[in-house]
C-alpha cells in the first residue's frame, strides 16, 4: 500500500482482516508558533513521540533517541521534523515543553494541547496514556499528585501524513535512522 502502513489483524474468530491507519490530523500548541496542525510543516516527514516533561526515565531516553536519529540523518534531517507531544497537559505548558525539548536537540518541537486535543492526537496515533494515583486510575479533574503512564512508540509519517512506520522503545537511533533515511528520497 503506497504511503501507508497496512496491518493484518486476526480476529477472535480467526478471520483475517486488514486495517489501514488514517492520515494524521491534530491541533496542538507550540511555544513560539501558537496553534499548529499537522499541516504546519508541508513537504516534511514527521517523526513523533509522546511523553511528558516530568517523566523520570522513558521520555528523556525517547527524546535522546530522537536526537540521535536526527544527528545520524545528516543532510536528510532537513526533511524531518521531530515532534515530542505531551500527554500531560495538566502539568506541561507550551513554554516548559519548548525548554525541555531544547535540551535534547535544537530541531525537536514540543507540542501540547487541551485534554480533548491530547485525547484526539493519541487516538490518531493509536497510542495509549492515562493517569493513576496509588495504583488506581484517575480522570480529570486530576488530584494534585498523580502518575502518568503511556505507550512508548515512535511514529514516522510522510509528507502526505500517512503512517510509514512505528518504532518500538529500545529500537535505538541507529536502526531508526537507517530506516528513516531509506524512506526519504
Amino acid at each position: 500500500m503506497a504511503g501507508g502502513v497496512m496491518t493484518t489483524v486476526i480476529t477472535l474468530m480467526g478471520a483475517v482482516s486488514s486495517a489501514h491507519a488514517a492520515p494524521l490530523q491534530f491541533t496542538l500548541h507550540e511555544a513560539s508558533l501558537g496553534e499548529v496542525t499537522e499541516k504546519q510543516w508541508p513537504d516534511k516527514y514527521l517523526f513523533i513521540a509522546i511523553g511528558y516533561t516530568s517523566c523520570p526515565e522513558i521520555c528523556p531516553t525517547t527524546a535522546m533517541d530522537m536526537a540521535g536519529v536526527m544527528n545520524r540523518l545528516g543532510e536528510k534531517a532537513k526533511h524531518v521534523v521531530p515532534l515530542f507531544i505531551s500527554i500531560d497537559p495538566h502539568r506541561d505548558t507550551a513554554s516548559n515543553l519548548a525548554q525541555y525539548v531544547s535540551y535534547f536537540h535544537p530541531n525537536l518541537v514540543g507540542l501540547v494541547g487541551t485534554d480533548a486535543q491530547t485525547k484526539a492526537v493519541a487516538k490518531a496515533l493509536k497510542s495509549t496514556y492515562g493517569y493513576s494515583r496509588d495504583g488506581k486510575p484517575v480522570y480529570p479533574p486530576l488530584p494534585a499528585l498523580y502518575e502518568v503512564f503511556h505507550s512508548t512508540y515512535m511514529y514516522l509519517y510522510g509528507p502526505d501524513r500517512e503512517l510509514i512506520d512505528v518504532y518500538g522503545y529500545g529500537d535505538g537511533p541507529e536502526k531508526m535512522a537507517a530506516h528513516i533515511a531509506r524512506e526519504i528520497p
